[in-house]
């Protein structure tokens, strides 16, 4: 299985969010992490433990996302994902293209969901 399979239309932010504007498109989308992007690209993951930590202040994103990002390409083997998760312990994994841009968004719920209705799930 190829993380093609289970990505999803990923919810971006730009860096210069504030983190009350962020905190409702979390609330809105029933996600706990959004992708923050410049130009394109991958340049941080802002989690609902970044803005509780910080709840109240008038901060933006771009000054408490965690700046190292762990991504897929398209194409990649959903193990390849899993290992991710596994070890970053992570929720979110960013999908990206040949050039690096953005394309879609990996959920280890989804990836959870998928092996408990397949039996030969991650079996390759």
């Amino acid at each position: 299985m190829l993380v093609d399979d289970l990505m999803q239309k990923p919810i971006v932010i730009e860096r210069d969010m504030s983190l009350s504007d962020a905190a409702k498109l979390l609330t809105k989308n029933y996600i706990s992490s959004l992708i923050v992007i410049l130009d394109g690209k991958v340049s941080g993951i802002l989690n609902s433990k970044d803005l509780v930590a910080h709840f109240g202040e008038q901060r933006k994103v771009s000054e408490i996302m965690n700046k190292e990002v762990s991504t897929v390409k398209k194409g990649d083997k959903l193990q390849k994902a899993l290992d991710i998760i596994k070890d970053k312990e992570v929720g979110i994994i960013p999908v990206i293209d040949k050039k690096g841009t953005i394309i879609g968004t990996l959920y280890a719920k989804d990836i959870l969901n998928e092996a408990c209705e397949s039996e030969d799930f991650l079996i390759d």
